[in-house]
């Protein structure tokens, strides 16, 4: 009796294990997107590779959407290309059988996809990009509008606008940036208006529009500043009058 249920243990075993081994066989696919859609839902559209890879003594694979073979190829690299626009949309299963040198079959992992019309897939897109415009906006403003919160209560920056002021490198006095200009990184490209010159600049410290307002004050009357040249034009200029 004993060893009855021993031998019945061990058939067990041995039938549990059989389809453990054949399915760790190293037969894989896999599948990549080459133009088209791809979804976070496994929905796509357009067209795709799938792709085995197995044992060294692999000699066929036979591709498969459903049941429907799709193609059957017998040499490296393992590999098919298909549309989704040749389906109707719906949900479809995709596997791949293949056929080693001494004629074991083997079969791959699969994994399921839904194929979008053309129509479908844009819509998606289109339900996809407005939300993140939305947030890239969102981000925008509050990037241009809260420096201008936090510096609310302080004239020296408030009376340069929601962006803050700036001092121009060429003739060093301030003028206010533009909402819209261009920005690299922590710096924009800006026009100054005093001197007609274009730089990267930072929006300023209030010491340091203090200062740049100071030696503007100092040198013309507020509201009607002369152009000013920078260092280097001067020193061009000066070398005129040298013999």
């Amino acid at each position: 009796m004993k060893k009855a249920l021993l031998l019945l243990v061990a058939i067990a075993l041995f039938a549990f294990a059989t389809p453990a081994r054949a399915q760790d066989t190293g037969f894989v696919i896999g599948m990549n997107r080459d133009f088209g859609y791809a979804g976070f839902n496994n929905d796509i559209e357009g067209l795709f590779s799938l792709r085995a890879s197995g044992p060294a003594d692999l000699q066929r694979v036979d591709f498969y959407i459903d049941d429907e073979l799709i193609a059957s190829v017998d040499e490296e690299p393992f590999r098919v290309q298909f549309t989704t626009k040749d389906y109707e949309p719906g949900e479809r299963t995709l596997y791949a059988l293949g056929y080693l040198s001494d004629g074991t079959e083997l079969r791959s992992n699969e994994f399921t996809r839904v194929f979008l019309s053309a129509d479908e897939a844009r819509g998606n897109v289109t339900r996809l990009i407005f939300p993140l415009l939305g947030i890239v906006l969102g981000v925008t403003l509050l990037a241009s509008v809260l420096p201008a919160v936090l510096s609310r209560g302080k004239p020296e920056h408030g009376k340069y606008g929601m962006s803050g002021g700036a001092v121009c490198p060429k003739c060093e006095l301030p003028f206010p940036l533009r909402f819209f200009s261009f920005n690299m990184g922590a710096r924009k490209l800006e026009r100054c208006p005093h001197c007609g010159k274009w730089s990267l600049v930072r929006r300023a410290s209030k010491e340091d529009l203090a200062a740049a307002e100071a030696r503007w004050a100092g040198e013309d009357a507020p509201g009607q500043a002369k152009p000013r040249i920078s260092r280097e034009d001067e020193q061009i200029d000066n070398s005129r009058y040298e013999n």
